[in-house]
């Protein structure tokens, strides 16, 4: 019997929790009232006031006359109070409910068309969303008809993410419709040394990706944007993966004195590169390098294909990746056409970068690249589309023309940014641009430390024969 009724309790509350995931999770169509229930709720919150006022008058005029009518009046009074206060949570569950929220943003903002039927205005036409509630997002669907509201669909993050008061956190959106997702929970942001404790490059705690899929990264923002500690972060993430560095600073830098000798004396080999001649130079050998790692693919046919598939460099036991730095592009240029044969090496280096851009993959040869605006005066936008991660930090996202350089979408509501935060976007990822904020550098980080530790796992990598164990 006890067995028995165990299961029966199990099976009740197996019951339950799917009924109450199917309740919460299923998809709910939002359908506005001009009439919102508001108005109802104040007058019904009027009528409970005078009649809780009456009963207390009532039961003061009773306790003189007779006690037992005014212990009954008593008793009534109290069940008055808790039906009053049942309702006053209900009332402030619906208001601040998402269906509420909804139809409000739509009645106020005239999202809809009416007209008067039997002197009673009633919508004939409205924004049509639909939402679904999970533990841990809020999606919210805007559906595309081909009427006037067609366009309108994706142009709501704003005005949703007020309504909701949670940040948006990705927009995606296909031929009938727009999805937005706000997380419920805002991510925790990642430190240095959370970034050396995993085998992909992570940006926060959402948001990362495998090297090289996809390839190259496009890193933009002012000064004081954080732009450059990312970049420093990035170099110790591939570090990480046994990847060679090389670090081209025209601005001889901190990137070059703080990290670039820091390696050079921990890795044995040339890491830092300055002078428009270096920098054209190091690029040349990239290339060279790409093309002696495809001529090696093209002549171990058996080493380099598996089940189908053409390995990358990297994917094969003994092979490392490369990865080329290029921080601050224009001063590149500007320092380089200086002179005619400055301009003959910077015409030849942005050949090279090029190449490396389009062709790079399959050899696990990965650039990243620095500037303050990705404009066309250093990336022509054939470069750009190349980039497979575009992050924009700081507050140039306030500035719709970088936005609009750097991203594919321009759908996005971009809102302005601080020191390590911004927008990111990653072909096959996230496919929209999305906030994230930047792994944080505090200032008792110990920086010769980690960049100990980060050289100490490159070893390890190396020692143990490349990425694919």
């Amino acid at each position: 019997m006890r067995v028995r009724k165990k299961r029966v309790l199990m099976m009740e509350q197996i019951i339950k929790k799917i009924s109450s995931l199917w309740s919460k999770q299923r998809l709910r169509t939002v359908k506005p009232n001009l009439y919102i229930p508001i108005i109802y709720s104040k007058i019904i919150s009027r009528y409970f006031y005078c009649v809780f006022a009456v009963l207390i008058l009532a039961s003061v005029l009773l306790f003189q006359e007779n006690i037992i009518s005014s212990i009954i009046g008593i008793f009534f009074l109290g069940m008055f109070y808790l039906i009053f206060r049942f309702w006053r949570k209900f009332q402030q569950i619906y208001l601040n409910g998402i269906n509420y929220n909804l139809q409000y943003m739509i009645v106020s903002n005239k999202f809809y068309d009416s007209q008067v039927v039997n002197g009673r205005e009633e919508i004939t036409n409205y924004l049509v969303l639909k939402y679904r509630e999970t533990e841990l997002n809020i999606e919210i669907y805007a559906m595309k008809y081909g009427d006037k509201y067609n366009d309108l669909a994706s142009n709501l993050g704003s005005l949703l993410s007020s309504s909701l008061s949670l940040e948006l956190g990705e927009m995606t959106e296909t031929i009938s419709q727009v999805r937005y997702i706000f997380p419920k929970f805002a991510e925790m942001r990642l430190t240095w040394e959370d970034t050396l404790l995993t085998n992909n490059i992570n940006v926060s705690e959402m948001v990362s990706w495998q090297f090289g899929s996809p390839p190259h990264v496009l890193l933009a923002g002012s000064t004081k944007s954080g732009k450059t500690v990312m970049i420093e972060n990035l170099v110790a993430q591939y570090l990480t993966l046994g990847a060679e560095i090389k670090l081209l600073d025209p601005k001889k830098g901190e990137l070059s004195w703080l990290v670039g000798r820091k390696l050079e004396d921990r890795l044995g080999y040339k890491v830092v590169y300055n002078s428009p001649f270096q920098i054209a130079g190091a690029l040349r050998e990239a290339v060279e390098e790409m093309n002696r790692r495809f001529q090696v693919m093209a002549d171990n046919p058996d080493t380099y294909i598996s089940k189908g598939k053409v390995l990358s460099w990297a994917e094969v036991k003994g092979n490392y990746p490369l990865v080329i730095v290029l921080d601050e592009g224009i001063a590149f240029k500007t320092e380089a056409e200086t002179t005619k044969e400055g301009k003959q090496a910077y015409q030849e280096a942005m050949s090279n970068l090029g190449s490396l851009l389009v062709k790079s993959r399959q050899a696990s040869i990965e650039v990243i690249v620095g500037l303050q605006r990705a404009s066309s005066d250093f990336i022509p936008t054939y470069m750009r589309q190349n980039f497979g991660v575009a992050l924009l930090l700081g507050s140039t996202t306030s500035d719709l023309d970088s936005c609009r350089m750097m991203f594919s979408s321009q759908d996005i509501d971009y809102k302005t940014c601080d020191i390590g935060t911004g927008y990111i976007q990653i072909d096959g990822v996230i496919p929209q641009p999305r906030y994230v904020e930047v792994p944080f550098k505090s200032d008792e980080l110990d920086f010769e430390e980690y960049f100990d530790r980060a050289c100490e796992r490159y070893w390890r990598i190396r020692n143990n024969y490349g990425l694919s164990d």
